[in-house]
């Protein structure tokens, strides 16, 4: 499977996790929605940046991923404590996915810049997290000032 991803443009996901400092994404929700049982090892992702939700700039191989149980609040902040030496998370994106109650640790491996290209920006929706049977359904010829998402507006 392949995962078009939106990273956090303010906490610096996209270069942190090309430059190694950061190693996995964290989705969450309050429902067992995807990503959750939808991610496994091998699978592909494909990294947007807020903001620039049109334009693929990296790539990575999932290494491992894990979709909890139902967990309480305590819990699922402990899953993050946990694991927050790869996810470098913000203050603000520990207050994000801290106490939801499934939550999905996507550890990335050889995740690596490439030659920007295009996706439909809709396939993201609010989660930021689109599950695709190949990346293909979702690559576009038009450039980024084209497309844009709910809540944003396309830039010339």
């Amino acid at each position: 499977m392949d995962h078009l991803v939106r990273l956090d443009r303010e906490a610096m996901e996209l270069e942190r996790l090309c430059k190694g400092v950061k190693s996995m994404v964290v989705r969450g929700s309050m429902e067992r929605r995807p990503p959750h049982g939808a991610v496994g090892e091998g699978d592909r992702l494909f990294f947007v940046q807020e903001g620039e939700e049109g334009t693929v700039r990296a790539t990575a191989r999932v290494r491992r991923a894990d979709s909890t149980p139902l967990l309480d609040q305590e819990a699922s902040i402990i899953r993050i404590v946990q694991n927050q030496r790869k996810l470098m998370l913000t203050e603000q994106q520990f207050g994000r996915w801290g106490g939801l109650r499934f939550l999905v640790f996507v550890e990335a491996e050889d995740v690596k810049r490439v030659e920007p290209f295009f996706v439909d920006p809709s396939l993201l929706g609010q989660d930021g997290w689109a599950v695709l049977d190949d990346i293909s359904q979702a690559r576009r010829n038009a450039s980024p000032a084209a497309f844009h998402s709910p809540g944003t507006r396309a830039q010339a």
